[in-house]
């Protein structure tokens, strides 16, 4: 397995794993009073999950998918832009 393959492997593994961190950790705070740190929260899982916004039950399937694959591009980007022989190690 190249370099390249293990991180966007783990970029993808991370990034389908948000959703679900988000999920239970927003069960567990559900009852959080409206105020700076319910907002704080809400701008966060957001910034760091953009397709949280998909309704329905297919979100279920898509959310952690659609996020393991920007993880993974993100990964892939940051190691090619770290140099090109960086991503041939």
């Amino acid at each position: 397995m190249t370099r390249l393959t293990r991180v966007a492997s783990v970029g993808f593994i991370v990034g389908a794993l948000v959703p679900l961190f988000w999920g239970v950790l927003s069960f567990l705070l559900f009852n959080l009073p409206e105020g700076w740190l319910s907002r704080a929260y809400w701008r966060a899982v957001y910034i760091t999950c953009p397709f949280w916004l998909i309704e329905g039950q297919k979100a279920m399937f898509l959310m952690p998918i659609l996020n393991g694959c920007m993880y993974a591009l993100l990964a892939v980007l940051l190691l090619k832009l770290r140099g090109p022989a960086l991503a041939t190690k």
